[in-house]
């Protein structure tokens, strides 16, 4: 799709408000979503890029706008379609900016989203990360089919890999996979195919591993995030798999990126967050991506009458089992860091261990009651 094709799409009601000539006879090579002020080096060339102008401050002056547009010049960007719903029209000084920088501009109105325009451009490219992501997803995956999937997005067909799933909130969920591609933009060299999955998860295969530094000094993707993040005014969430050393452990890759996804909405349920699987190296990470429902099943059998904690001597005991097991089960510790006697710390643990019908001298049984409290 060509620049001027795109703006006879009527259902779009796109305004141009620069643009002439051959500019507007360009081809559309792929779409960059980005609110970010100095959008260097996250742009694709040939690219259309989508900006809420949440960048932008009220007031803001020319050498602002120049900033932003000079950026897009330099990756060969062809053309800005700013949304005016952030500040009810396109401000005027990035009509000049556009004009003087030979970028074209069109205006999307408030009751276009910008899913609509990417659905209305269905580029070969996207189409291939969704057929791509699709295939990882099913279980089992065809390896055949994969490995053609993996060449059509311009991956090699042979590992390692990461797989990321990023989820954004909001009122339909939608912008997962723009978030997710601007983020991983920042991983300068790093090539990777991100796609939609149904439910608005937004799924990304990446040969290499951008979260974390490597001696070409990427961009780790829990440092862009927050930035990716500030302007989009929704839950912002992502995990990362641990590596897969071929294409067949894909599935499994998926896998671990979604229970590391639950894991950071669990943490930061209103904000952005990131957590890798291989950050989950203590229980209470590891427990936290458990559906909340089971958790408090599972801590309700274990604490048994505990687990209400509805009575004064209950939160007691609950209190001088949580000390207990922090200070390895030491009576003196324990007693010292209550300001109990030693026997009165005996007296409460027998009590527990009735109540919980666990043995407190059983490493097992330790561990059990241990997980109960981080489920609770």
């Amino acid at each position: 799709m060509h620049v001027h094709d795109l703006l006879q799409v009527d259902s779009l009601d796109l305004t141009l408000l620069w643009g002439e000539g051959p500019l507007l006879d360009r081809e559309i090579r792929g779409v960059d979503a980005t609110d970010l002020a100095d959008p260097a080096g996250s742009l694709r060339p040939g690219g259309l890029v989508l900006s809420g102008l949440g960048w932008w401050a009220p007031g803001g002056d020319r050498g602002q706008a120049d900033r932003f547009v000079s950026a897009l010049r330099s990756a060969g960007t062809v053309a800005l379609l700013a949304a005016e719903k952030a500040h009810g029209e396109v401000p005027e000084a990035l009509v000049d900016s556009c004009r003087a920088h030979g970028m074209v501009l069109v205006a999307v109105p408030a009751h276009t989203t910008f899913r609509t325009v990417t659905e209305a451009l269905r580029t070969d490219e996207q189409r291939a990360a969704d057929e791509l992501v699709a295939l990882v997803d099913a279980r089992p995956a065809d390896g055949a089919a994969l490995d053609a999937a993996l060449r059509a997005c311009g991956l090699p067909a042979t590992g390692p890999y990461r797989v990321m799933v990023a989820t954004l909130g909001g009122a339909d969920g939608s912008g997962a996979v723009g978030a997710l591609a601007e983020a991983l933009r920042h991983s300068p060299g790093e090539s990777f195919a991100v796609g939609g999955l149904p439910g608005g998860e937004a799924v990304a295969v990446v040969p290499k591993a951008p979260d974390a530094e490597g001696p070409g000094g990427h961009t780790p993707l829990g440092e862009v995030w927050p930035a990716v993040h500030d302007h989009r005014q929704a839950p912002l969430h992502a995990g990362v798999s641990a590596l897969a050393p071929a294409a067949e452990g894909l599935g499994s890759a998926l896998d671990q990126a979604r229970y590391a996804l639950a894991v950071a909405r669990s943490e930061a349920p209103e904000g952005a967050r990131v957590i890798r699987v291989d950050d989950l190296t203590t229980m209470g990470p590891l427990f936290a991506g458990v559906p909340a429902d089971v958790r408090r099943a599972f801590s309700s059998r274990v604490l048994g009458p505990l687990a209400r904690g509805g009575s004064a001597s209950h939160r007691m005991l609950l209190e001088t089992l949580e000390v207990f097991l922090a200070q390895h089960g030491s009576w003196a510790r324990t007693a010292e860091k209550l300001r109990l006697h030693v026997n009165t710390v005996h007296y409460r643990i027998q009590r527990i261990e009735m109540l919980t019908g666990r043995d407190l001298s059983r490493l097992d049984h330790k561990l059990d009651l241990r997980a109960a409290l981080l489920c609770r």
